[in-house]
């Protein structure tokens, strides 16, 4: 039985992502509420709170893209897509999902070349933490890998419209 987009249970691939994302997002606000804690009660402060905000604020961001993509949370030209009937508007989707597919393939390439290079450099933060740049920035990797998997499946999707 199919569910509307809100309904329907969410499937591995969105559950991960959604889970991710929210531990990153947990994280983020415990590590804020003790920054801002231990400033007001203690005149003190966790002295990297920023730079592992910074990094959680990264794997939010890229974390949560295949959730947004099956959910349907991205923007859409929705005056266009009103114009057309229901096969144009799938043809429409077909074509989207196809092109952001190759740019986000392309992209993600790029992200492991970047991340590649930054461990074969022993990249290193300039900072207290001297976090091994390579970690954080596999999260933009396993994001983009994620968010592609959604696209494929609404390719699939698309495609399975198109037949009808």
């Amino acid at each position: 039985m199919a569910h509307p987009a809100g309904e329907r249970p969410f499937n591995l691939l969105e559950r991960a992502s959604l889970w991710t994302s929210g531990f990153c997002m947990a994280g983020m606000a415990i590590l804020i509420l003790a920054e801002v804690l231990l400033r007001g009660v203690f005149n003190s402060t966790t002295e990297h709170s920023d730079e592992l905000v910074g990094y959680l604020l990264v794997g939010v961001s890229f974390l949560s893209l295949a959730l947004c993509q099956s959910r349907g949370a991205f923007h859409r030209v929705e005056m266009v897509q009103m114009r057309l009937g229901p096969r144009g508007q799938a043809l429409s989707a077909l074509v989207f999902d196809v092109l952001s597919f190759a740019y986000i393939g392309l992209t993600n390439w790029y992200f492991v070349q970047f991340v590649l290079s930054s461990y074969r450099r022993e990249a290193m933060a300039s900072t207290v933490l001297a976090t091994p740049l390579w970690i954080p920035e596999s999260v933009m990797i396993l994001g983009a890998t994620m968010l592609l998997l959604a696209l494929a499946k609404s390719i699939v999707d698309d495609v399975r419209k198109l037949a009808q």
